[in-house]
């Protein structure tokens, strides 16, 4: 971490005109990239105003100061933001820096740590459900709460298994490589992959052999999941199977329930290495989805994306022909001028 994001924070624990410092890790230092001011009348006001300040891609920290105070002082908000477009690097980077940056700058000025993968996370009716959440928890001791932060930061260390993905350092069961051999084979055309955080491993929801209609009432509405299934089609006369890889996560838009944060960055920081377990078996996946929730899934577009309709060629213009055929070269008679 830097000495001037330090200096910066410092002299913001002491001003009553900053909002919230926002910082992101620059050349492998966490530094100050915005400091901005309070533009509203409370501390509501300039959260539902902080996701402008967010970028699709880039993750940052926010610190946020909130109206409450202590003996102490205000009280502050340490955010970390990982969008799910985010390289799986600097995911990685973010989550593993998150409890040196807030032990430097002093852990009693946090009230409270937020993770987030969208920009909606830190309005103030994210902020809210976090409160809500937490007041809902049970009361954790030191080591549990400590834990619980590193899960939730994404620092995972790998069990006894000697079978690994790279990114992530979670072991894979092996019956999660038994069913994807299965599925490339005739076993089975459906493998549903989970991601046990607290075991710490990646494991296998269930197989079935269903019809491409069926698979989206296999998409649960509550929890993030990874799909596997092989569509076996023909196409201009040939027998074909495409392994398609789908990566549900419900939003709490429409029918879901919103999946908690720390399952949203898990499953999203996973994408690639749950795809690599694929091609540790020899496969290879055809299309990949992403989606909110089952009825997404539309068998018609599943076809279409595997075999893009060819453009029809349009034939050139053709200038009609004049009256009596074609142009027709004229002599005069002998004799007679031109």
């Amino acid at each position: 971490m830097s000495q001037k994001l330090v200096d910066e924070f410092g002299s913001a624990l002491t001003s009553e005109a900053i909002r919230f410092i926002k910082a992101q890790i620059i050349d492998d230092e966490v530094v100050p990239v915005a400091s901005v001011p309070l533009s509203g009348n409370t501390d509501a006001q300039d959260l539902d105003s902080l996701p402008s300040h967010l970028e699709p891609t880039s993750p940052a920290y926010i610190l946020f100061r909130l109206d409450e105070k202590n003996e102490r002082g205000y009280q502050w908000l340490l955010m970390c933001y990982v969008p799910d477009k985010a390289k799986v690097r600097e995911k990685m980077t973010y989550a593993s820096t998150r409890g040196n940056l807030r032990k430097q700058l002093g852990y009693t000025n946090f009230q409270a740590e937020i993770f987030g993968t969208l920009p909606a996370d830190f309005t103030h009716k994210g902020y809210k459900s976090f409160v809500d959440m937490q007041k809902a928890d049970s009361p954790l001791t030191a080591s549990e709460r400590q834990s619980a932060a590193e899960k939730e930061g994404g620092l995972f260390v790998g069990g006894a298994s000697t079978a690994y993905v790279h990114g992530v350092a979670f072991p894979v069961e092996e019956a999660v490589t038994h069913a994807l051999r299965g599925l490339l084979g005739s076993d089975h055309n459906y493998v549903q992959i989970s991601i046990d955080a607290e075991g710490e491993k990646i494991t296998l929801s269930g197989t079935k052999t269903i019809a491409l209609d069926d698979l989206p009432s296999h998409v649960p509405n509550d929890v993030p999941r990874f799909h596997f299934y092989r569509f076996d089609h023909q196409h201009e006369g040939n027998d074909l199977s495409s392994i398609i890889m789908v990566y549900s996560c419900p939003d709490g838009s429409g029918n879901t329930k919103s999946a908690p944060v720390r399952q949203r960055m898990l499953y999203s920081s996973s994408k690639a290495n749950i795809e690599n377990i694929l091609s540790s078996v020899s496969g290879k996946t055809d299309l990949k989805l992403e989606i909110n929730q089952g009825h997404e899934i539309h068998p018609d577009a599943i076809y279409n994306q595997l075999h893009p309709p060819k453009e029809e060629k349009k034939e050139a213009f053709a200038k009609p022909k004049g009256p009596g055929g074609g142009k027709r070269l004229i002599r005069n008679p002998p004799g007679q001028k031109q």
